[in-house]
């Protein structure tokens, strides 16, 4: 062969295509980790900002409960009126120094802080003193100190630097949510002209991929039939390769061939094609037809269609990529096809673990938007209860409270209390989403249900509850995930109780290389037509009527999913409940050691 020909042969502009693609998918990759830093650091700083003007919000109104509490106070002369000053001076230090700690990172903000620390001091030290003086029944000497206007100077310089907190803090939110829309925007830009520029790669790489199999085809042309036989069929070639004459008997078979075939060489010499080579579709496994005959037909080079299993002599299937050409002389006669195939079961992995893992992108996704948007909504409610009633309690601070004072004190409370919940619930989401399997270890679930019940121990004695419980097994898990989702399946069963005294089990059986594990109860039941809803964030049947946040079995699902698993109920309106989850069996020997041992069941009963 000349120079000539064996410089177009090279694979040098595949080499510096290759090259190219790898640099362009490089320099993505870093000016995307970059967009994603910029945009994750503005987030952060916006959340500080967020905490700084919360502190301030919540300093100004324990210090309006404070003096609410102390007026009431010196006007009756009754203790129970000092409860919310109490909570104010035991809530206010601590909020001072998370007020302090926040905003130490911006020197103007620390400033602020600085200035507002010893005017709150002087306002407690002021509400102290009227309500001592009072409580000596020193009454005038108290209204006195009240009427001399000093804490209310005290309370609008208080409001001033509180202001000017929030102001500044709604100003730098401001900046920040616009410095992660601009990281989003880059990371867009970046990610689009990328994907464009790596689209135009991949369609010049075919392009120069043809080019170069076209030249290679001409060769084939140009030197003598038996020359390109033996060059294209070499023994230690990578791929598998089969060598037919006209009529499609099998000439040359080689290594790699026989390996993915099961023929020996000597066995498949002399044999037809469609003996040695059967190949089925990977999904139907309806046969598929051989594109070497194709060839032969049709003296057109063929390729396999996608998602084609080779079918060895011993009946083993293996996915393949192959292509079958037909081989001429220098004057156009056919004398014979070559199939050239490879195992490509390592590429059908990686694809199937692809779809995989975008399968569960696309859902993740979808529950996060869910997520978002229910969270926001649920959330919105008790906040502003929380705004109405303290401005209706702003304009009652100069009167003494009644009974529809208390109401609305009350109503504060309550809204706060939900938010509380409904926080701890979305933290608990979270921490289910996020957990490292490969890190779980050997886990006995008795010792979890146990732990889970003496922390229910109080709810299943006011219930006048009991709970049993199989045998449990051993699996690989983390210790935090196995208590939440027992303590939420439980705990459901000892809220959603009927008129009888909860009766609760959770059974265990082996199904395959899992544990199908149940919890039963005798309560209220479920509509069947929610068995799927319930599993979705902020899902509630019941509205007021039963505490909770909705959260509870969406983490189950996530905590179950994240293992493996998964979790299910079976129930009627009435009839109680049963949920299923499944967890992986740890170790065959654990499982037999469970399997016999003795089926003995704890109860714990109010």
């Amino acid at each position: 062969m000349s120079d000539k020909k064996r410089e177009r042969l090279s694979g040098a502009p595949q080499i510096v295509m290759f090259c190219v693609s790898l640099l362009v998918v490089c320099a993505i990759a870093l000016l995307s980790y970059r967009n994603i830093e910029a945009a994750k650091q503005a987030s952060d700083q916006g959340k500080t900002a967020q905490s700084v003007r919360d502190a301030s919000k919540d300093l100004l109104s324990m210090l309006k409960d404070a003096e609410t509490g102390q007026r009431g106070y010196l006007l009756t002369g009754k203790e129970p009126y000092l409860e919310p000053y109490h909570n104010a001076v035991s809530g206010i230090p601590d909020l001072l120094k998370q007020l302090d700690a926040q905003a130490a990172q911006t020197p103007e903000q620390a400033a602020r802080v600085r200035k507002l620390q010893p005017l709150v001091l002087a306002k407690l030290a002021e509400l102290q003193n009227t309500v001592e003086l009072r409580r000596a029944n020193k009454q005038a000497e108290a209204l006195l100190i009240v009427d001399t206007s000093r804490g209310k100077r005290l309370m609008d310089e208080i409001r001033m630097h509180g202001a000017a907190i929030e102001q500044s803090m709604d100003a730098r939110l401001e900046e920040f949510a616009a410095a992660e829309n601009e990281s989003s925007d880059r990371l867009r830009v970046v990610s689009t002209f990328g994907g464009a520029l790596l689209f135009a790669f991949v369609i010049i790489s075919a392009v120069v991929n043809f080019r170069g199999m076209s030249r290679r085809e001409a060769l084939y042309k140009e030197a003598e039939a038996a020359k390109k036989l033996f060059a294209t069929t070499l023994v230690d070639i990578a791929d598998a390769v089969i060598v037919t004459d006209a009529g499609g008997i099998v000439t040359f078979i080689n290594p790699v061939a026989q390996k993915l075939t099961g023929w020996k060489g000597q066995e498949a010499l002399g044999r037809h094609i469609g003996e040695i080579f059967a190949i089925v579709n990977e999904t139907t496994q309806i046969k598929i037809d051989n594109p070497l005959e194709k060839a032969l037909a049709e003296g057109v080079t063929v390729g396999l269609a996608n998602h084609a299993n080779l079918i060895s002599r011993d009946g083993r299937q293996c996915p393949i990529d192959d292509s079958a050409a037909p081989l001429k002389d220098e004057y156009g006669n056919l004398i014979g096809t070559v199939l050239v195939f490879r195992d490509i079961s390592a590429r059908r992995h990686s694809e199937r673990q692809l779809e995989t893992a975008s399968a569960a992108l696309r859902r993740s996704n979808e529950e996060l938007q869910h997520f978002v948007s229910a969270a926001a909504h649920d959330l919105r409610s008790p906040l502003n209860s929380v705004s109405v009633v303290t401005q209706l309690l702003s304009r009652k601070l100069e009167k003494q409270l009644d009974g529809k004072d208390k109401e609305l004190i009350g109503y504060i409370t309550d809204s706060v209390s939900r938010v509380v919940r409904l926080l701890e619930a979305l933290l608990s989401f979270a921490r289910a989403s996020h957990f490292d399997v490969a890190a779980a270890g050997r886990l006995p679930l008795d010792g979890v249900l146990k732990a889970v019940l003496d922390d229910l121990s109080v709810e299943i004695a006011n219930a006048d509850a009991t709970v049993t419980s199989d045998p449990l097994p051993v699996v690989e898990a983390h210790e935090t995930h196995m208590l939440q989702l027992f303590q939420n399946l439980i705990g459901n069963a000892l809220k959603y109780r009927g008129q009888h005294p909860p009766r609760i089990h959770v059974s265990v059986k082996r199904r395959d290389a899992q544990w199908v594990i149940g919890v039963t109860d005798n309560g209220i039941g479920i509509d069947p037509s929610y068995a799927t809803q319930i599993f979705q964030p902020f899902k509630r049947l019941h509205g007021e009527e039963y505490p909770g946040s909705g959260i509870g079995l969406a983490t189950c699902q996530k905590i179950v999913a994240g293992y493996g698993g998964n979790i299910w109920v079976e129930s009627e309106p009435g009839c109680g409940s049963k949920f299923f989850f499944t967890l992986a069996v740890a170790d065959a020997q654990d499982a037999a050691a469970m399997t016999a041992s003795s089926k003995e069941q704890f109860e714990t009963t109010a």
